[in-house]
């Protein structure tokens, strides 16, 4: 008897065992300020230039790098909803590079071919030759170290991400460019500025006259500011005047996580995401019960800034309360070659306040709204004129942002997950020196549906944009010098997503109709197919276009065109990566063309005059080493503009204004039981700006640490520019000199 059930068990365990194992098999199997180049503000008017910020494609930087320590289960979360996932317990790696590393940078880093300053092509080749195989000998050296990770845990580790495709999906299933920077990267920013983030973090080329506060363009892939779409919470926010996101004045502290996506994005989200999309989410809460926090810092040149707020939880309620101020007294920001110096310290203060509250009711509806408010004031230079000298107390730029969304959720049916949401954003800011304060207001409603249906995913939806400009030098008091105040879009997209095997296929296309404009209709194809288990190839292909703004069509001739066309471009690219767990390789070649780019003539108008082009090579890596977290990402490009002269009538090519051929960054940092430090570096070659003028390259390294004093507080530092180098990111204007920022926090657990 006893050999009987002792046969029966092992029959039963084999059985058992066969079962799992093929299971195994088959679950491994199936892995799968006014304006860049136009300013009409009476600045403009003062010191009108014609301001080139050409249009092209910059390149990469790490895709699926998010958390610094996490439990090893937890919650997700987005603004669209929240999903219950296994998370990683590694790190978000920063940078560090080596003097000889970061010199070795530089030496490559020069300015375009037809620039006069470019060494002879041989020399050219040979030091894009070795900084292309130093690359690849640094990301396999991060990638390639043995590890015990498994692909399935890979799949399951993997993040959720909403902006790639407008509702959430695991990263590696985005078929996109996709960088996240989550809450902590956000607070170890210390005293940065978003694009200044953007610009370490999120390997975003950026410039910026002056310190916080003050105007900033981002590179997006290579595109100007106006170029690349910001969302806040789900809505667009952009100054209808000149179409950008002016992100210099979105308060970090109002800021819980940012995804940025590379690529045209049009299909999607409809005009100006050419480059493609920051979204940035303000703060919320997933963790049951009431939670505290607070922040009081103090730093170089009379910063201070102090931070309190609260999440609370309970039966499916949540809410979140936090307002922050900061102040500087800043520094001389302008060389004393720029036309509008002012020998003295150009600081800056802001006071910012955000808010979430959302309900569910019972399984299938959820309710919430979300607010983001930021005021303030930057010094900024002004030198006199014929029409006037403002005086020290008249030469500041005071601005004011707010988004306000709210929204409902439902599942109607098994299968079908529907959203409408409801915002409205406004960009406000004054030059009380020259009596001009322009009042802008969007407000979008927006309609997204995803369903279950042939075997994949079908996502559609609807979205109507009302936009509408107002204020002193604006409309003069009831005289406009626009001939159009308001504007209104409405659109219709849609995609389907299917899995075949290894294979996954994405289809979106979207179709806009603009006031005054016209029609636009855009697409884009992404495909990608996980050969092996840890390794993943994918294509993809996407039309954009960016519609002429408020200053190109209605501002009064001859400062305005009301015969623009849109501009128009579409692009590619391929990537080829390698994941295991949180170790990346992954190599992705680029490129795009921008056609009918709008730009200045000699008169000033703005015309459809240049086609830009780019082409480029990204190569980035991270790899955790026990309790080390190391990340590289460099970017070899080439970008060039092309217009025709209007008085030769032949074709001339010169580089992007701004944007460097080579640029990346290097780090890395350590965690202990008690403290946490670390180090990162943020290169960019030399470059030319929008007159010509030559900007050279840089390397900058910022180091930060923490140490917990107790369960709840813990005390920060960062050194930003420790070695206080000197260099410009728009000529004439000063970059942060060395800062050392300390602070205490406090924050239940």
């Amino acid at each position: 008897m006893a050999a009987s059930i002792s046969r029966a068990a092992r029959a039963c365990e084999q059985a058992l065992n066969g079962k799992q194992g093929a299971e195994a098999q088959r679950a491994s199997a199936n892995l799968c300020c006014p304006r860049n180049g136009k300013q009409r503000d009476p600045l403009a008017r003062i010191h009108a230039r014609p301001n080139r910020h050409w249009l092209a494609s910059s390149g990469f930087h790490d895709a699926r790098w998010e958390g610094r320590p996490h439990a090893q289960t937890g919650t997700l979360t987005s603004r669209r909803s929240s999903l219950q996932a296994r998370i990683p317990a590694e790190r978000d790696g920063r940078f560090v590079t080596t003097r000889s590393m970061t010199n070795a940078f530089l030496a490559v880093g020069e300015t375009h071919p037809e620039s006069p300053f470019m060494p002879s092509p041989s020399r050219r080749a040979a030091r894009s030759q070795a900084l292309v195989a130093a690359s690849f000998s640094i990301v396999s050296t991060l990638a390639f170290v043995p590890h015990p990770s498994h692909a399935q845990s890979d799949r399951a580790l993997a993040p959720v991400v909403v902006t790639a495709t407008r509702s959430e999906t695991t990263i590696d299933r985005a078929l996109a460019d996709v960088v996240v920077i989550d809450s902590q990267a956000i607070r170890d920013a210390g005293t940065a500025s978003l694009p200044e983030l953007l610009r370490s973090a999120g390997g975003v080329e950026i410039s910026q006259s002056g310190g916080t506060g003050t105007n900033s363009g981002l590179f997006l892939r290579g595109t100007k500011t106006s170029q690349a779409l910001i969302l806040v919470d789900g809505v667009r926010i952009a100054n209808p005047l000149s179409g950008s996101g002016m992100p210099e004045y979105l308060p970090l502290e109002a800021i819980e996580r940012i995804e940025i996506v590379r690529g045209p994005m049009s299909s999607l989200y409809g005009s100006g995401a050419i480059g493609g999309v920051i979204q940035v989410f303000t703060r919320d809460t997933q963790a049951e019960g009431f939670k505290p926090y607070a922040s009081v810092g103090a730093g170089s040149r009379g910063m201070a800034r102090a931070q309190a707020g609260f999440r609370a939880a309970q039966a499916g309620t949540r809410f979140s309360l936090s307002a922050s101020t900061e102040r500087t007294s800043g520094f001389d920001a302008t060389l004393a070659s720029n036309p509008d110096h002012q020998p003295d310290r150009d600081g800056q203060r802001q006071r910012s306040l955000s808010a979430s509250l959302s309900h569910r009711v019972g399984e299938r509806w959820e309710l919430g709204a979300n607010l983001m408010f930021n005021r303030g004031d930057t010094q900024i230079d002004f030198a006199c004129s014929a029409w006037s000298c403002p005086s020290d107390a008249d030469s500041v730029q005071k601005f004011r942002t707010s988004a306000i969304t709210a929204f409902v959720r439902a599942r109607p049916v098994q299968g079908w997950r529907s959203e409408l949401r409801v915002g409205n954003t406004s960009i406000d800011y004054e030059l009380p020196a020259f009596r001009f304060a322009p009042r802008t207001d969007a407000r979008t409603v927006a309609w997204d549906n995803q369903l279950d249906a042939w075997g994949g995913l079908l996502r559609f939806g609807a979205e109507r944009l009302d936009e509408r400009i107002d204020g002193e030098g604006v409309t003069d008091g009831g005289a406009s010098i626009y001939a159009r105040e308001a504007r209104t879009t409405n659109s219709l997209f849609g995609g389907y997503e299917r899995q075949w095997g290894d294979h996954t296929w994405r289809a979106t296309v979207r179709r806009d109709r603009i006031g005054t404009v016209g029609s636009d209709t855009t697409g884009a194809l992404a495909w990608g197919w996980r050969f092996a288990p840890r390794w993943l190839v994918r294509a993809s292909y996407g039309t954009a276009f960016r519609a002429p703004t408020f200053d190109d069509l209605y501002y009064l001739p001859p400062f305005g065109n009301p015969t623009l066309h849109p501009e128009k471009s579409r692009g590619v690219d391929a990537a080829l990566e390698y994941q295991a767990g949180s170790t990346l390789l992954r190599a992705t070649a680029f490129a795009s063309r921008i056609d009918d780019a709008i730009e200045l003539d000699p008169d000033f108008t703005p015309r459809n005059l240049s086609t830009a082009r780019a082409r480029g090579l990204t190569l980035d890596a991270r790899r955790p080493i026990g309790r080390w977290a190391l990340r590289a990402s460099v970017t070899v490009q080439h970008t060039e503009g092309e217009r025709s002269d209007p008085i030769e009538g032949r074709v001339v090519s010169s580089p992007l204004a701004r944007r460097a051929p080579r640029y990346g960054s290097i780090g890395v940092e350590r965690h202990e039981a008690r403290w946490r430090a670390g180090i990162e570096s943020v290169t960019q070659a030399r470059r030319v700006d929008t007159q010509g003028a030559r900007m050279g390259g840089y390397a900058f390294v910022d180091l930060w640490a923490g140490r917990a004093l107790a369960r709840d507080w813990e005390l920060f530092a960062r050194l930003s520019n420790a070695f206080d180098r000197d260099f410009e990111t728009v000529a004439g204007y000063r970059s942060p000199p060395r800062t050392l920022y300390v602070e205490l926090r406090y924050a239940m657990r």
